[in-house]
């Protein structure tokens, strides 16, 4: 494959090596005290810089030459620069200059009156002035660069973020040596051929490791994990390299994902991948790739989601008790309708000669009214029971529908009138029709609710699509309406103005409407009353 043979030609070149060519191991000649990195030689820059003083000094003093040979002090005192603070380089110039002036005093007392001894003296001093004060600047930034870096290693080692500093520059080179270019291209190159991605990895240079990143894979040196990540990022790891790939060859500053890695005892953990790439043109010498620890975190969100749904399912069962009264009539009409319909085709059997259209057309009523039962026992089964999410495109318009024919006799009973309001041509929507039917019933419960203590109960549901472009669900009441602090806390869990309530119906709702990427809303009415929206994505056939 073309991609393999980019790599076989960039592995090949000897440039690649995962742990680096220094590791964080190796000795560190930069933090040697000065003057002690040349194998017990401390005493040789001060010897250099006595020995060139000590010529400048002669030659100043006894040559007859007509130049300001005491302005090369000024190299005295930047190797004095190399092995001495900044007193000691100030104490330097000092010297420097004290000879200078001895040496002007030698050579040239004899003849006061000549200015150009004189003038060679200032110069001299002066220039020795002005490198003492850049040598001290000089020397001063460079401690604070030392310090800067000192810190800097000090926040990657000690922080609790494992972080891999990496040099991705043969990867980022490889990829541009694929035929390539449009992204849409290289994301399905690179999803059919998953030894590409892996076989990248070996191009992946790791300069440095922190401690926290040693902990979180169990290493026992830095060797270990520098040069194993294969090893730790498994086939699980794919679809986050795949996309780390894709960031490099789109030259992009950031990326992020979650993922699945491997430790070396060979424990699995999901954790966070971050990767913060440079500007250009050092984008890839140094990235810097955090990884956080969420297996924890992942574990309580699976816990805290099963809690969620053992809840919902405690309220929807909960709500069917309150619905009792509308179930046993929604069972009864069509039970109501199979008595009837069969008495009459018992009478059309009995007369002298029986009626047998008539007769088959009672049984046909019979068996429509008996699925009509059987689809009113199969929902409220599907209510009660505790299933995971069946999301599939419906109509909005039937759910609406169904729900709407579970509180039927709770309309009558709070004698409540009902007004549906539905946008024929509504696109589908993909959710759970039993969560999505709870949802419904619940707001229509809460609205009724709502207006037991008024004269006009009006219930109205809507549906339509909104300006944002999202299939919309609106139920509206006329009854006392809402006030400042109840709109504030309606979606809080256990927050109710219910005597008997628990305060989880809206809670519960809005969880649902969440799940499905929708989001739920409540509003004051003009009039009277309040209005809960439902806002959730149409699912356009052939869209991503």
């Amino acid at each position: 494959m073309r991609g393999l043979d980019v790599l076989e030609r960039r592995t090949g070149d000897g440039l690649t090596d995962e742990a680096g060519a220094l590791g964080p191991d190796a000795p560190n000649q930069a933090d040697a005290p000065r003057g002690e990195s040349g194998h017990g030689r401390p005493l040789l820059f001060p010897a250099l810089a006595a020995a060139l003083a000590l010529a400048i000094f002669l030659f100043d003093s006894l040559s007859s030459i007509g130049i300001a040979v005491a302005v090369l002090y000024g190299i005295v005192v930047l190797i004095g620069a190399t092995f001495s603070d900044r007193r000691g380089v100030i104490m330097i110039a000092a010297g420097c200059a004290l000879l200078t002036l001895l040496g002007f005093a030698i050579g040239h007392a004899s003849d006061p009156e000549e200015e150009a001894p004189f003038l060679r003296c200032l110069i001299s001093l002066a220039a020795l002035t002005v490198t003492t004060v850049l040598a001290v600047k000089n020397q001063t930034a460079t401690k604070v660069l030392a310090a800067s870096e000192q810190r800097y290693r000090s926040i990657f080692q000690t922080t609790a973020v494992a972080i891999w500093e990496e040099d991705y520059s043969q990867l980022a080179a490889a990829l541009d040596q694929l035929p390539y270019r449009n992204p849409a291209d290289l994301d399905a190159y690179l999803s059919e051929n998953p030894a590409f991605v892996r076989a990248c990895m070996s191009l992946i240079r790791t300069i440095d490791v922190n401690d926290s990143a040693l902990r979180l894979v169990d290493a026992d040196s830095r060797t270990q994990l520098m040069t194993s990540l294969p090893q730790i990022f498994t086939s699980e790891s794919l679809p986050m390299l795949k996309g780390l790939l894709m960031t490099v060859a789109a030259r992009r500053d950031y990326y992020e994902a979650e993922s699945l890695l491997q430790t070396f005892k060979g424990e699995k953990r999901s954790v966070f991948v971050a990767a913060t790439f440079a500007p250009e043109p050092h984008r890839f010498n140094s990235v810097l790739v955090s990884v956080m620890d969420i297996t924890e975190r992942n574990k309580v969100q699976r816990a805290l989601e099963q809690a969620r749904a053992e809840l919902t399912h405690m309220s929807r069962v909960t709500m069917l008790g309150e619905l009792t009264a509308s179930i046993a009539h929604e069972v009864n009409q069509p039970l109501a309708a199979i008595v009837s319909n069969g008495q009459a085709c018992l009478r059309w059997l009995d007369r002298p000669v029986p009626d047998m259209a008539e007769a088959r057309a009672n049984v046909e009523q019979i068996v429509g009214q008996g699925r009509r039962a059987a689809n009113v026992v199969q929902r409220l089964r599907a209510l009660s029971k505790n299933s995971g999410p069946q999301r599939i495109r419906l109509n909005i318009n039937d759910v609406i529908k169904e729900a709407v024919s579970l509180v039927d006799q709770e309309l009558r009973e709070h004698e409540v009138s009902l007004r549906l309001e539905l946008a024929p041509g509504l696109p589908k929507v993909s959710v759970d029709r039993i969560q999505l039917q709870q949802v419904i019933i619940n707001l229509a419960i809460n609205a009724m609710q709502a207006m037991r203590t008024v004269e006009e109960r009006e219930l109205r549901i809507a549906s339509r699509m909104s300006q944002e472009g999202l299939v919309e669900i609106a139920v509206s009441d006329c009854g006392i309406g809402l006030s400042d602090a109840e709109m504030a806390q309606l979606f809080t869990a256990f927050y109710t103005t219910k005597p008997q309530g628990m305060g989880m119906g809206l809670s519960i709702c809005q969880t649902i409407v969440e799940a499905h990427g929708g989001s739920i809303r409540a509003e004051r009415n003009d009039g009277p009353g309040a209005t809960f929206r439902v806002l959730l994505v149409p699912n356009v056939p052939g869209a991503s």
